[in-house]
């Protein structure tokens, strides 16, 4: 018997289905990263979005609950793109995704700014300054680049954002 093919709506149909699109439902919010296996995270208030269309009755201070308690947590994932993810499925999937995130620096431009740098060195500086208190992107950049005048900024940053597991 010959295999079925599904139609475009119909895959697009199990698309929406698999990503809890097409209806709320009633679940936790924890619950929901966690099937979702992460949500898009780089403007901090997506998360609370796509909370909101995907279940019901959902409050944000659910999800600020989680992420002050740090039971949820931003970082540099997928893509090295900002998600946010469950505490559990952090510690799996950072170190998962940590091959493809040192290839993905070293061809790309802010990588290629680095050649010649002793990456241990930057990461050393990275977490000393981090460890004084939270950073946003852009001062640590700056604040590496004190030490590494002639590098970029941005580029410094990214760095530790693909080689540091850093929420």
């Amino acid at each position: 018997m010959p295999a079925t093919v599904l139609s475009q709506r119909a895959l697009n149909r199990a698309l929406l289905e698999r990503q809890h699109l097409l209806r709320r439902r009633r679940a936790t919010a924890a619950g929901e990263i966690e099937h979702l296996v992460g949500m898009q995270g780089q403007v901090p208030n997506s998360p609370y979005v796509g909370l909101w269309t995907r279940l019901e009755g959902f409050q944000s201070a659910e999800l600020v609950d989680l992420i002050v308690k740090r039971r949820a947590v931003r970082l540099g994932i997928m893509r090295n793109t900002v998600h946010l993810v469950t505490a559990r499925d952090c510690l799996n999937l950072r170190s998962l995704f940590q091959p493809m995130l040192v290839r993905t620096l070293r061809s790309s431009p802010f990588g290629r700014h680095l050649v010649g740098l002793e990456m241990s060195e930057v990461i050393a500086e990275a977490t000393r300054v981090m460890i004084e208190k939270p950073r946003t992107f852009t001062e640590l950049g700056s604040l590496l680049r004190q030490r590494w005048p002639d590098r970029d900024a941005t580029s410094l940053a990214y760095a530790i954002r693909h080689l540091l597991p850093i929420v």
